[in-house]
Parts: structure tokens; sequence; C-alpha cells
């Protein structure tokens, strides 16, 4: 089988369990089912979208069975790209990512001052700014649609720093998500909306990416989704998928 066909017959599996089966052996069946998502991601053409989400759709349900069985909750490192050097991936995807990073950091800051939001931190708002930098970074250094290395001179930064957020500070609690079209916490929202648009920024790139960078960029884009489930909001398919 192909890695794309490897990747999703595990994932299917690991997802979807016969009916009846134990829900312990569900739990067990489904840790292999995040790392899956995330490979159907990567090898998929065209599966981004459903890999990156399904990732963090399996690691909350994974962490709704571990707290039934006693278990931890799956193991989630910070949403950054500490250690990754170089992207196979048009300026244009990264520039997006990177606004979408800075947009959601700069909206959990300001929420995070005013202290009525749950979960907007000024932690979380840092690891979104670091991530933005990085994928700066990444673009400045080399970006694959010309096979360059830019220099000092070629070095660009999309970010707006400060960004318009009428609407979250009118709904600091809760907001009506636009994609899902339910209420959910704001922050949660946040989070989501950063997802979605990293993900919409792979979606659009025309330059023809490996699968590396694609993993690397799902993993990123699906653990602002988890936290956004950790967060609020909802892990179903009718709120992902609509």
């Amino acid at each position: 089988m192909s890695p794309c066909e490897s990747a999703l017959t595990l994932a299917n599996f690991a997802t979807t369990p016969a009916k009846g089966t134990p829900l312990m052996v569900q739990y067990g069946n489904g840790l292999a089912a995040p790392l899956a998502w995330i490979d159907v991601a990567g090898h998929c053409s065209g599966r981004f979208a459903e890999g990156t989400l399904r990732n963090a759709q399996t690691k909350q349900r994974l962490t709704v069975l571990a707290g039934k069985f006693g278990q931890s909750a799956p193991e989630v490192t910070p949403a950054r790209l500490d250690g990754i050097t170089s992207a196979t991936i048009d300026r244009s995807a990264l520039d997006a990512m990177a606004i979408a990073e800075d947009r959601a950091g700069f909206a959990l800051e300001v929420l995070a001052a005013r202290g009525v939001t749950a979960g907007a931190t000024l932690t979380l708002s840092d690891m979104h700014k670091t991530a933005g930098q990085q994928l700066v970074s990444l673009a400045n250094r080399r970006f694959s649609d010309s096979g360059s290395t830019a220099d000092a001179g070629d070095s660009q930064d999309p970010r707006q720093k400060v960004y318009a957020i009428d609407q979250l500070l009118a709904d600091p609690t809760t907001i009506e998500d636009k994609a899902s079209e339910q209420t959910v916490p704001t922050a949660s929202a946040i989070e989501m909306d950063c997802a979605r648009a990293e993900i919409k920024a792979v979606a659009d790139s025309t330059s023809q990416s490996d699968s590396d960078t694609l993993l690397v960029l799902a993993a990123l884009a699906a653990k602002h989704a988890y936290t956004a489930f950790q967060l609020g909001y909802p892990s179903g398919d009718s709120a992902l998928f609509a």
C-alpha cells in the first residue's frame, strides 16, 4: 500500500470501532488515531483539512476516554515550530499562517488583560506570537517557489501587530462562530479560527509541498484545534465539517 493508503486504513480502523466494541478496547485502538490522521494530512492529496481536524478530534475523544479509565490525556507539545529550519511551500502560505498566529496572539493578549475571557492567557498569546515569528523566519530563510535562500534585503514581515477585534471585545465570554453557526466560548473561537486559517493557507498553496512540510504544518494547526476543544469548542462533525 502507498503511505496514504496505509495511513487511511489505520486512521479509519482506530477511529471507527465496530458496534458493541467495549470502551476500553476503543480507547486502546484509538491511541493510534491522532498520528494516523496527521499522516493522512501529510500523505494524502486533498485530505489536509480532514487529517488535521480529525487529529484534534480523535485526541479530544482520547482525552475523554482517558478520564474514564484513570489514564493520562494525550501529551501535546507547544504549538510552535521549534527546531524547524525549512519548509517546502510558497511564501504566501507561510505569510498567511504567520498572520493567523499573530492575530490570535493579539486577540488573546487584549482579552487576557481584561480578565473576563476564560482561557485567554498571556502564555497562550505568547505561544501564538512565537509561532508567527517562526513562520516569518521560515518564509524569509527559504521559499520553494524560487528555490533560493532569502538574504537580508529580501526579508518581509506580513504581520500587522494590531488587528480589529471589536466583535471579540463586544462578546468576551461567548461568541457566534460563523463556521459552525454555534455559540462557543470566545477563546475557543480564536483558537479554531487560527486553525482554520492555517488549513486554508496550505490548501490554497500552489506549490508542490513535500510530505515532511505538510506533516509539520498539519501538526501546528491541529494543536490549535485541540486547544479549541479544550476551551469548549464543539468537537462533533457538524461543527468541524459543516
